[in-house]
């Protein structure tokens, strides 16, 4: 059995076309289906069938697939090994929403490393569904995901069925961040009605949840004056968020609680900001089985050291 036809058949699965993931491999699309027919001849299964919607696993794939790509893994691990004398190598995948207090967190786990002789380290900010696939499917070895607890549920549904397991990392309410400039920084009391009324709203672009479209802009559309003009500026990178709070004084965003050193440095402020489903969870995730490294466990307990630092601020 040749193990690189699972890199092909996980590869078909990723872009459910034959001809995109022959274009994604450099191989000619002949050569791929003959390889996948020889992977299904061997194995006695069905991996694939055609549909409407492109090529989708079968039952009996599905596991399959799961098995490959854990598979992969190992075998990409075990080729990072070095011989003896090599300098060791350090290597670390997560992905994470675009959060100060993990940034931080991140920020100081490396610093306090010893310092390895090689060291490879991915950090991904992005959207919890792509961080649900760069777990599954793309090597990381663990992410933390955001979302809503009016969308648990879809989330929970959605990890099970990618055969991933979840850890509580904190369960918070939104607070309004903006320049200490900005003509609410100093109100005696805040509401998401009330700022989306008067004030441009930072936004994330890319969150979605699982299962239903459009669901977080329903969520807060319906915390939102029906009959006053939508202000919102939706972006896709943290550090462009904080220009434009900096840059734009009548701005603000939702977000986690930001570490106060965070604040200080970029001269924000965070108001506590009321409306109707204003609770929020971080999860952490990983693969069914996976036993966290040491030096993962040492990222996620310095992750609960950060919380801990914004979960017990004082907010007005």
């Amino acid at each position: 059995m040749n193990t690189l036809h699972f890199k092909y058949a996980v590869e078909i699965e990723k872009t459910r076309s034959i001809t995109q993931a022959a274009e994604n491999l450099y191989m000619a699309q002949p050569n791929l289906s003959k390889a996948i027919k020889e992977l299904e001849n061997t194995l006695g299964i069905t991996i694939f069938r055609r549909t409407s919607k492109g090529v989708i696993p079968t039952d009996q794939g599905m596991r399959f697939l799961d098995y490959a790509r854990q598979i992969l893994i190992q075998i990409d691990n075990m080729e990072a090994i070095h011989s003896p004398d090599k300098p060791k190598n350090s290597k670390l995948r997560i992905s994470v929403p675009r959060a100060g207090y993990i940034s931080k967190a991140f920020s100081e786990y490396i610093a306090g490393m010893e310092s390895p002789d090689d060291m490879e380290v991915y950090f991904c900010e992005t959207n919890s569904l792509r961080t649900i696939e760069n777990v599954r499917e793309n090597g990381y070895d663990f992410g933390i995901i955001r979302f809503n607890t009016t969308h648990e549920k879809y989330f929970c549904d959605f990890l099970e069925e990618k055969n991933l397991s979840s850890k509580l990392l904190w369960e918070y309410e939104m607070l309004a961040v903006m320049s200490s400039e900005h003509p609410a920084a100093n109100a005696e009391s805040l509401t998401y009605a009330d700022l989306s009324s008067a004030y441009t709203e930072l936004a994330q672009g890319d969150d979605a949840v699982p299962y239903v479209s459009g669901a977080v802009e329903k969520l807060f559309a319906a915390n939102r004056p029906a009959d006053i003009p939508v202000k919102k500026v939706l972006m896709y990178d943290r550090g462009s968020a904080l220009d434009f709070l900096l840059t734009v004084p009548e701005a603000y965003m939702l977000d986690s609680p930001v570490p106060a050193s965070l604040c200080g440095k970029y001269g924000l402020v965070q108001r506590r900001c009321s409306f109707p489903d204003n609770s929020f969870k971080d999860m952490l995730i990983y693969s069914s089985g996976h036993k966290l490294s040491e030096k993962e466990l040492k990222l996620v307990n310095k992750l609960y050291e950060v919380r801990n630092e914004s979960a017990f601020a004082e907010y007005k």
